[in-house]
């Protein structure tokens, strides 16, 4: 009687499965916390009055805030880590990749703040600069909290597509392209007051990181 010796599977993604409780139970805590201004961040897609009624700067270090930023930074960093094995430069399960991807959003995140409240207390325009970046973290942790649940699906299912990076970028892109009208549309009388230092900020800070992070990874790989 022969005996069929099958290789074990040693790869684990038990960590994802941390992260993502993490991620979900930060929710869950943040709706019972603040049941009122969940609400109104839910429909943002929809209504523009999350944006109307937390337009205060404090908001940017509230709990609520904090909170989604965390959901942002765990479903962003496991997409990006994810696109990263499809490319073949990392194994799906290899924690260690994870971590460096986390540190490295996190750190392009909180340095590119930091210079840009720097530039905006050059340029006496804190006020402006604080409403800015308080809508760009408001949209970009509602996407954030609708990449969630797709992380999930695709870390606990196996897809193939050629053309997925492609739709990705695009997809990221076209985002980034609606908040900016966005921006434009409900903030045109304050671009108009600071529009030569937003075109600066524009492409400084909002164009060339993404230009230059594109570079890297896809240019000289190649």
């Amino acid at each position: 009687m022969e005996i069929d010796f099958l290789q074990r599977n040693i790869s684990s993604i038990d960590w994802v499965t941390v992260l993502l409780v993490a991620a979900f139970a930060a929710i869950v805590i943040t709706r019972i916390t603040f049941p009122n201004r969940f609400s109104d961040f839910a429909k943002l897609a929809f209504s523009n009055k999350y944006l109307s009624t937390y337009r205060d700067s404090n908001n940017m270090k509230s709990g609520f805030t904090i909170s989604m930023f965390f959901v942002q930074m765990v479903s962003l960093s496991l997409f990006v880590h994810y696109i990263i094995s499809l490319t073949g430069l990392s194994e799906l399960s290899y924690f260690p990749t994870y971590l460096r991807i986390l540190s490295i959003l996190l750190f392009f995140v909180l340095v590119k703040y930091f210079i840009e409240k720097i530039i905006a207390v050059c340029f006496n325009m804190e006020e402006f600069a604080e409403q800015y970046n308080l809508v760009k973290v408001s949209y970009r942790s509602y996407l954030g909290l609708l990449l969630l649940p797709v992380v999930a699906i695709l870390f606990y299912n196996r897809f193939s597509f050629d053309y997925f990076i492609w739709i990705v970028s695009g997809v990221f892109v076209l985002f980034n392209a609606i908040l900016f009208i966005l921006l434009l549309k409900n903030y045109q009388k304050v671009f108009s007051q600071f529009l030569f230092y937003f075109i600066l900020y524009l492409c400084t800070f909002e164009i060339a990181p993404y230009i230059i992070m594109y570079h890297w990874f896809v240019i000289s790989k190649t």
